[in-house]
C-alpha cells in the first residue's frame, strides 16, 4: 500500500475505535472493535485493495452505531480520498450492512442480493467478516448453529462473485473453517 492507503486505513481504524467503544461480542466481553481489526487483517491477507480493508474496519458502523450514516459520510469525506473511491467504500458497507426496515428473516437474502450489485469487494468483505464469525470462539452457541446454515447461502450465493473477482481462496477459506465447525458441533 502507498503511504496515503496506509493513512486512509489507519483513519478508517480510529473512526471504527470511536464508533464501537463501550461495545462487546456476544461473549460480554471481548471489546467489539476486535472483530473489525480481525475482518480487515483478513480482507488484507486475501489480497484486498486499501478500499476493502476500509471498508471491512467500517463494516459494522451502521448496524452498531446508532449514528452510522453520519459517521460513515462524515468520515469517509474527511479522508480525501482520489476519484469515486469514498463512494466505493460507503457502496461495500451499505451493501454488506443488514437493512433494519427489511424483515429480520429476510434481512441477509436481501444483503447478500444487494452484494452481488455492488463493487466486487463487498464480496471479499462479506467472506472475511463471515469467517472472522465462524472463528470466533466468544460467538454465542445459540446462535452458532444458524449462523452456520446462513454461512452455506453465502458460500453458494457468493461462489460466483468469488470465482470472477479472483477470491476464490477466501471463498474456499471459508468453506473449510464451515466443515470444520460443523465437524466440532457434531463431535460434541
Amino acid at each position: 500500500m502507498e503511504p496515503w492507503e496506509v493513512a486512509a486505513v489507519k483513519q478508517a481504524a480510529d473512526m471504527s475505535v470511536k464508533a464501537h467503544e463501550g461495545q462487546y461480542r456476544d461473549d460480554g466481553t471481548t471489546p467489539y472493535i476486535l472483530h473489525p481489526a480481525r475482518v480487515a487483517g483478513l480482507v488484507a491477507m486475501f489480497g484486498g485493495r486499501y478500499q476493502e480493508v476500509v471498508a471491512a474496519w467500517l463494516h459494522d458502523v451502521l448496524e452498531q452505531d446508532r449514528h452510522g450514516e453520519k459517521v460513515i459520510a462524515y468520515g469517509l469525506s474527511s479522508l480525501n480520498l482520489p476519484g469515486d473511491d469514498a463512494i466505493e467504500i460507503y457502496r461495500i458497507v451499505k451493501a454488506i450492512s443488514r437493512d433494519p426496515r427489511v424483515p429480520k428473516e429476510e434481512q441477509l437474502k436481501e444483503s447478500l442480493d444487494r452484494i452481488l450489485q455492488a463493487p466486487p469487494g463487498a464480496t471479499l468483505v462479506k467472506i472475511c467478516e463471515r469467517m472472522d464469525n465462524i472463528l470466533d470462539p466468544g460467538s454465542d452457541p445459540k446462535n452458532q448453529e444458524r449462523y452456520v446454515e446462513e454461512t452455506i447461502m453465502v458460500l453458494a450465493m457468493l461462489f460466483g462473485r468469488a470465482f470472477e473477482f479472483g477470491y476464490t481462496s477466501c471463498h474456499e477459506t471459508l468453506r473449510r473453517c464451515l466443515i470444520q465447525e460443523r465437524a466440532a458441533k457434531e463431535e460434541s
